[in-house]
């Protein structure tokens, strides 16, 4: 994601209650089903930010893991620039 810029995650679930978390950058949002939630995010300098599920959400819980790669505005527009 982009470093210094006003982003919104759009946030849901498809089988259970998850909660989205990621504590280095503040966010915590629950994802559930049949519902979409949002929350901004303004990543404050580039780095790779790490969080987890932190909803028992079924046997699989312990492999949610969540990373975030807060970049240039440059170098992400270059990797996921959308091709017409």
């Amino acid at each position: 994601m982009p470093v210094f810029d006003n982003i919104r995650l759009l946030i849901t679930s498809s089988d259970v209650l998850h909660s989205w978390a990621v504590p280095a950058l503040g966010i915590k949002m629950d994802a559930c089903p049949g519902r979409l939630n949002q929350v901004g995010l303004n990543i404050g300098y580039p780095g790779v930010f790490y969080g987890q599920c932190s909803e028992l959400c079924g046997v699989y819980h312990g492999f949610m893991p969540i990373s975030v790669h807060g970049v240039s505005a440059e170098r992400f527009i270059a990797r996921y620039r959308f091709q017409d």
